[in-house]
């Protein structure tokens, strides 16, 4: 590495316009690239026209002064708005070298440990109304609205998934409620799981992809790394009993999280997985095949739901009784 100044948003985006810059895969709404500048890699995050507000300017600028000197946090480099007429949000860092994990049951203990520095490191933060929030807060603050909004895309054969969405959304309302707190705030990055988990072979895990950070009143990163650190495979949402066990154990020895929560967290977790109009109709405008691929995804995870959440209270009640 050299120590030459990380380039500019604009320089960056000259980058990416000349053709001099890697296009890195994924199925989410914004684009990632590497870059190389002075010797070093980069990775630059081009923010979606419709996610590219002051809020999202501000949240991550935020939740990088609460989390800079931490050994798995690649810090921002630079932060900006290019364009006129749509500006678009980017984001420069370091690039993580290693490999991201297919299966993120092998990085339970290291994302516990990051979920309690996230804990430790949100003491005493404090952020304006606009920069809280996560998965869970449009269906708290407005479920009527959201159903409503995504029910003209819950026809034909995803008529299955809208009848899951209203079976189990009350339930899941009620958990999330139940672990809401007016008090504090927790730094949240939104999506923890295994492609965003970089392991350089030496046993140090880089989190990458923070394009959903911000701050949240209740347990969100948590729950919803749960699902995704615990399933067996990478797009199967069987729960694997001892990934489970291990991970509401380790829950409760590093954040003190009663066994007795096991079931709200789930329940919690489990609202990321309920289909929003909006974010549907953004994987299609990027590519038509990403809003069929994303429902058809998260008609997998209802299915098997109700086994899984009978799991997840099972091994805390027995956890609890073997008071580890």
């Amino acid at each position: 590495m050299t120590g030459a100044a990380p380039p500019t948003v604009p320089e960056v985006v000259e980058l990416i316009a000349a053709g001099r810059a890697e296009l890195l895969d994924g199925r989410g709404l914004n684009a990632s690239y590497r870059v190389t500048w002075g010797g070093r890699a980069l990775s630059v995050k081009v923010h979606c026209a419709e996610r590219s507000r002051a809020a999202e300017f501000r949240r991550i600028g935020r939740v990088d002064s609460a989390l800079r000197g931490a050994p798995w946090y690649p810090p921002v480099l630079a932060l900006g708005f290019h364009g006129a007429e749509r500006p678009r949000l980017v984001v420069v860092r370091p690039y993580a070298p290693g490999t991201p994990s297919d299966d993120a049951r092998r990085h339970i203990g290291g994302v516990v440990d990051v979920l309690a520095d996230l804990v430790a490191r949100a003491a005493g933060v404090r952020a304006e109304d606009a920069l809280v929030g996560d998965y869970a807060s449009p269906w708290l603050e407005g479920a009527p609205s959201e159903r409503s909004l995504v029910d003209p895309l819950l026809t034909g054969e995803w008529r299955g998934l809208g009848r899951a969405v209203d079976a189990h959304l009350g339930e899941l309302l009620d958990g999330a409620a139940r672990l809401t707190s007016a008090e504090g705030l927790l730094v949240h990055h939104g999506d923890l799981h295994g492609r965003n988990l970089i392991s350089d072979g030496t046993g140090r895990l880089t989190v990458i992809d923070w394009d959903e950070a911000g701050f949240s009143r209740r347990p969100a990163d948590a729950g919803k790394a749960l699902w995704l650190s615990c399933r067996l495979g990478r797009g199967d949402f069987a729960l694997d009993p001892k990934a489970t066990g291990l991970f509401l154990g380790r829950l409760h020895t590093r954040l003190g999280i009663p066994y007795s929560d096991a079931g709200d967290l789930a329940l919690l977790g489990a609202l990321w997985f309920l289909p929003r109009h909006g974010h549907v109709t953004l994987l299609g405008r990027r590519d038509a095949s990403l809003g069929t691929w994303y429902l058809g995804w998260v008609l997998r995870f209802w299915t098997r739901f109700r086994g899984n959440l009978d799991l997840v209270a099972e091994i805390a009640s027995e956890l609890e009784a073997g008071g580890r």
